[in-house]
Protein backbone atom coordinates (compact mmCIF):
# COMPACT_ATOMS: atom_id res chain seq x y z
CA UNK A 1 0.00 0.00 0.00
CA UNK A 2 2.93 2.81 0.77
CA UNK A 3 4.26 1.80 -2.67
CA UNK A 4 1.25 2.45 -4.00
CA UNK A 5 0.70 5.64 -2.38
CA UNK A 6 3.77 7.30 -3.00
CA UNK A 7 3.39 6.08 -6.78
CA UNK A 8 0.40 8.07 -7.60
CA UNK A 9 1.23 10.80 -5.19
CA UNK A 10 4.70 11.18 -7.47
CA UNK A 11 2.18 10.36 -10.66
CA UNK A 12 0.00 13.22 -9.63
CA UNK A 13 2.77 15.61 -8.92
CA UNK A 14 4.51 15.28 -12.74
CA UNK A 15 0.64 15.81 -14.14
CA UNK A 16 -0.65 18.21 -12.32
CA UNK A 17 2.01 20.58 -11.32
CA UNK A 18 4.02 19.98 -14.28
CA UNK A 19 1.85 21.48 -16.63
CA UNK A 20 0.68 24.37 -14.25
CA UNK A 21 4.74 25.60 -13.29
CA UNK A 22 5.29 25.11 -17.34
CA UNK A 23 2.25 26.88 -18.45
CA UNK A 24 3.06 30.24 -15.79
CA UNK A 25 5.98 30.24 -16.86
CA UNK A 26 5.16 30.77 -20.50
CA UNK A 27 2.70 33.52 -19.84
CA UNK A 28 4.81 36.44 -19.12
CA UNK A 29 6.39 36.22 -22.39
CA UNK A 30 2.99 35.67 -24.03
CA UNK A 31 1.85 38.93 -22.21
CA UNK A 32 4.73 41.20 -23.67
CA UNK A 33 3.79 39.25 -27.27
CA UNK A 34 0.48 40.10 -27.23
CA UNK A 35 0.63 43.73 -25.80
CA UNK A 36 2.87 44.78 -28.44
CA UNK A 37 0.55 43.72 -30.96
CA UNK A 38 -2.88 43.88 -29.76
CA UNK A 39 -4.75 43.11 -33.13
CA UNK A 40 -3.47 39.86 -33.70
CA UNK A 41 -5.78 38.07 -31.95
CA UNK A 42 -3.57 34.76 -32.13
CA UNK A 43 -1.78 36.38 -28.94
CA UNK A 44 -4.80 36.73 -27.08
CA UNK A 45 -6.26 32.79 -28.09
CA UNK A 46 -2.81 32.17 -26.56
CA UNK A 47 -2.88 33.88 -23.15
CA UNK A 48 -6.26 32.38 -22.96
CA UNK A 49 -5.15 28.76 -23.22
CA UNK A 50 -2.24 29.20 -21.11
CA UNK A 51 -4.86 30.91 -18.10
CA UNK A 52 -7.35 27.62 -19.06
CA UNK A 53 -4.53 25.38 -18.29
CA UNK A 54 -3.09 26.73 -15.06
CA UNK A 55 -6.47 26.74 -13.78
CA UNK A 56 -7.59 23.16 -14.71
CA UNK A 57 -4.07 21.74 -13.21
CA UNK A 58 -4.35 23.50 -10.25
CA UNK A 59 -7.30 22.02 -9.48
CA UNK A 60 -5.54 18.40 -10.03
CA UNK A 61 -2.62 19.88 -7.93
CA UNK A 62 -4.89 19.40 -5.03
CA UNK A 63 -4.66 15.56 -5.08
CA UNK A 64 -0.45 16.32 -4.46
CA UNK A 65 -0.98 17.08 -0.88
CA UNK A 66 -3.51 14.70 -0.37
CA UNK A 67 -1.58 11.67 -1.34
CA UNK A 68 1.67 13.08 -0.13
CA UNK A 69 -0.08 13.20 3.79
CA UNK A 70 -1.44 9.43 2.95
CA UNK A 71 2.28 8.16 2.13
CA UNK A 72 3.69 9.98 4.71
CA UNK A 73 1.10 8.50 7.31
CA UNK A 74 2.12 5.09 5.95
CA UNK A 75 5.53 5.37 6.40
CA UNK A 76 5.07 6.95 9.94
CA UNK A 77 7.00 10.20 9.22
CA UNK A 78 4.38 12.88 9.94
CA UNK A 79 6.13 14.52 12.84
CA UNK A 80 9.91 14.50 10.87
CA UNK A 81 11.23 18.08 10.28
CA UNK A 82 11.74 17.74 6.42
CA UNK A 83 7.77 16.63 5.78
CA UNK A 84 6.44 20.14 8.02
CA UNK A 85 8.74 22.16 6.20
CA UNK A 86 7.31 20.33 2.94
CA UNK A 87 3.64 20.80 4.05
CA UNK A 88 5.07 25.17 4.84
CA UNK A 89 6.33 25.33 1.35
CA UNK A 90 3.87 23.42 -0.41
CA UNK A 91 1.01 25.64 1.56
CA UNK A 92 3.32 28.39 0.11
CA UNK A 93 3.20 27.59 -3.62
CA UNK A 94 -0.22 27.10 -3.38
CA UNK A 95 -1.06 30.38 -2.15
CA UNK A 96 1.28 32.30 -4.21
CA UNK A 97 -0.51 29.97 -7.14
CA UNK A 98 -4.27 30.92 -5.82
CA UNK A 99 -3.77 34.77 -4.80
CA UNK A 100 -0.86 36.38 -7.18
CA UNK A 101 -0.66 34.00 -10.43
CA UNK A 102 -4.03 33.12 -11.51
CA UNK A 103 -5.76 36.32 -10.49
CA UNK A 104 -2.54 38.29 -12.01
CA UNK A 105 -3.33 36.26 -15.86
CA UNK A 106 -7.30 36.99 -15.73
CA UNK A 107 -5.80 40.93 -14.67
CA UNK A 108 -3.65 40.32 -18.25
CA UNK A 109 -6.23 39.01 -20.18
CA UNK A 110 -8.74 41.68 -19.39
CA UNK A 111 -6.29 44.48 -19.64
CA UNK A 112 -5.90 43.00 -23.64
CA UNK A 113 -8.80 43.41 -26.09
CA UNK A 114 -10.84 40.27 -26.96
CA UNK A 115 -11.07 40.77 -30.32
CA UNK A 116 -9.24 43.51 -32.98
CA UNK A 117 -11.08 46.67 -33.90
CA UNK A 118 -13.66 47.53 -35.56
CA UNK A 119 -12.96 49.62 -38.56
CA UNK A 120 -16.07 51.53 -39.33
CA UNK A 121 -17.61 51.55 -42.95
CA UNK A 122 -20.78 53.46 -44.32
CA UNK A 123 -24.05 51.87 -44.76
CA UNK A 124 -24.28 50.65 -48.04
CA UNK A 125 -28.21 51.76 -47.52
CA UNK A 126 -26.80 55.57 -48.09
CA UNK A 127 -26.73 56.49 -51.02
CA UNK A 128 -23.08 58.35 -51.82
CA UNK A 129 -23.42 62.05 -52.43
CA UNK A 130 -23.99 63.73 -55.71
CA UNK A 131 -21.45 65.64 -56.76
CA UNK A 132 -22.40 67.06 -60.18
CA UNK A 133 -21.48 70.33 -61.36
CA UNK A 134 -25.82 70.25 -61.45
CA UNK A 135 -25.95 69.17 -58.10
CA UNK A 136 -22.77 71.32 -56.60
CA UNK A 137 -24.50 74.23 -54.15
CA UNK A 138 -24.90 77.90 -55.27
CA UNK A 139 -21.02 79.24 -54.00
CA UNK A 140 -20.92 81.72 -51.29
CA UNK A 141 -20.87 85.20 -52.00
CA UNK A 142 -17.85 86.91 -52.49
CA UNK A 143 -17.56 89.47 -49.89
CA UNK A 144 -18.13 87.11 -46.93
CA UNK A 145 -14.42 86.16 -45.58
CA UNK A 146 -13.13 82.76 -45.83
CA UNK A 147 -10.94 81.72 -43.22
CA UNK A 148 -7.39 80.86 -44.17
CA UNK A 149 -6.59 76.88 -44.19
CA UNK A 150 -3.12 77.36 -42.55
CA UNK A 151 -4.66 79.13 -39.76
CA UNK A 152 -6.76 76.08 -38.41
CA UNK A 153 -5.14 73.79 -36.29
CA UNK A 154 -3.87 70.63 -38.09
CA UNK A 155 -5.96 67.09 -37.24
CA UNK A 156 -3.95 64.78 -35.64
CA UNK A 157 -3.29 61.61 -37.93
CA UNK A 158 -5.00 58.56 -38.07
CA UNK A 159 -1.60 56.58 -36.90
CA UNK A 160 -0.89 59.28 -34.17
CA UNK A 161 -4.72 58.36 -32.92
CA UNK A 162 -3.63 54.72 -33.03
CA UNK A 163 -0.30 54.85 -31.97
CA UNK A 164 -1.21 56.41 -28.23
CA UNK A 165 -3.38 53.56 -27.20
CA UNK A 166 -1.94 51.01 -28.15
CA UNK A 167 1.68 52.42 -26.32
CA UNK A 168 -0.07 53.13 -23.03
CA UNK A 169 -1.03 48.94 -23.64
CA UNK A 170 2.34 47.87 -24.40
CA UNK A 171 3.38 49.93 -20.91
CA UNK A 172 0.45 47.99 -19.10
CA UNK A 173 1.28 44.57 -20.71
CA UNK A 174 4.79 45.05 -19.98
CA UNK A 175 4.31 46.00 -16.39
CA UNK A 176 1.97 42.92 -15.58
CA UNK A 177 4.26 40.65 -17.43
CA UNK A 178 7.37 41.61 -15.57
CA UNK A 179 5.32 41.25 -12.37
CA UNK A 180 3.86 38.00 -13.54
CA UNK A 181 7.34 36.86 -13.97
CA UNK A 182 8.28 37.68 -10.44
CA UNK A 183 5.49 35.52 -8.70
CA UNK A 184 5.45 32.84 -10.78
CA UNK A 185 9.37 32.62 -10.63
CA UNK A 186 8.77 32.66 -6.61
CA UNK A 187 6.40 29.72 -7.10
CA UNK A 188 7.96 27.85 -8.98
CA UNK A 189 11.19 27.90 -6.81
CA UNK A 190 8.76 27.27 -3.60
CA UNK A 191 7.83 23.98 -5.69
CA UNK A 192 11.54 22.91 -6.95
CA UNK A 193 12.33 23.12 -2.85
CA UNK A 194 9.82 20.52 -2.24
CA UNK A 195 10.74 18.45 -4.67
CA UNK A 196 14.29 18.55 -3.43
CA UNK A 197 13.31 17.82 -0.09
CA UNK A 198 11.22 15.05 -0.87
CA UNK A 199 14.48 13.51 -2.64
CA UNK A 200 16.88 13.86 0.15
CA UNK A 201 14.45 13.43 2.88
CA UNK A 202 16.70 14.58 5.76
CA UNK A 203 15.68 12.39 8.98
CA UNK A 204 13.57 9.80 6.69
CA UNK A 205 13.21 5.72 7.52
CA UNK A 206 15.63 5.19 4.18
CA UNK A 207 18.97 6.75 5.95
CA UNK A 208 19.51 8.08 2.88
Amino acid sequence: MTKLLLSIHVLVAIIAIGPVTVAASMFPAATRRASAEPTDPRGVAVLHNLHRICRVYATLGVLVPVFGLATASSLGVLGDAWLIISIILTAAAAAMLIFFVLPGQAAVLRSLPIAPPVVAHASPLVSAPDFSPAAAPPSPPTSAPVPSPASAPAAPSANAVEAAPQAAGETTGRRLAAWLGMVTGIFNLLWAMVVVLMIVRPGSTTGV
